[in-house]
């Protein structure tokens, strides 16, 4: 059947356009959705652990970092921490993890969970003797390690943009740590 074929009438044609108006002033609507927040900056603060042969050594926690939405819930987000225990014990880690949010961003409490991996450098001295000559020495134990931690939070919105978030992660360099960050969603 050929649509020449189809008689045109007023009432054809009026039905035919309100239904294409219908359908196209519906679509925009349809794909706009709850806005999504496109990125996040965290500074954070808070402890963590480092396990060792004489037991956990707690470290103080301060960095920041920002999240970057790639749908409504899932984003990436790169970090900068610094770990310290004393002047002698430091430890600097650069990690991207990836996140999924429970939640969408215009409600007041967003549980989340987080994953991801990246560097450690653990940078120490001690200071002992030498076994040979008995002189006062300083020993240097750094080194660079792989780092990879998983754990979840719950985003607690102060205002439309300004949460603070407590968080928990476990992993590998270090094995446990707790924060707590403060954020601002643009």
């Amino acid at each position: 059947m050929i649509l020449s074929s189809i008689p045109k009438t007023p009432a054809v044609r009026y039905v035919f356009i309100s239904a294409a108006l219908v359908l196209f002033c519906s679509l925009p609507a349809v794909a706009q959705g709850p806005p999504r927040p496109k990125a996040e900056i965290r500074l954070t603060g808070g402890a963590s652990g480092f396990t060792s042969d004489d037991g956990r050594i707690l470290h103080g926690v301060a960095g920041g970092s920002f999240r970057i939405y790639v749908t409504r819930r899932v984003s990436i987000e790169p970090e900068f921490l610094y770990m310290t225990n004393n002047p002698n014990d430091r430890d600097y880690l650069t990690q991207v993890s990836a996140a999924y949010d429970f939640g969408d961003s215009g409600k007041r409490f967003v549980p989340y969970v987080v994953a991801g991996a990246g560097v450690l450098r653990h940078r120490s001295q001690f200071f002992g003797l030498d076994f040979d000559t008995r002189q006062p020495r300083v020993f240097d134990t750094s080194y660079t390690s792989l780092a990879v931690s998983a754990g979840g939070g719950v985003k607690m919105f102060l205002t439309k943009r300004l949460f603070f978030a407590p968080e928990a992660r476990v992993g590998y360099q270090p094995s446990l740590r707790g924060t707590i960050s403060v954020g601002y969603v643009f």
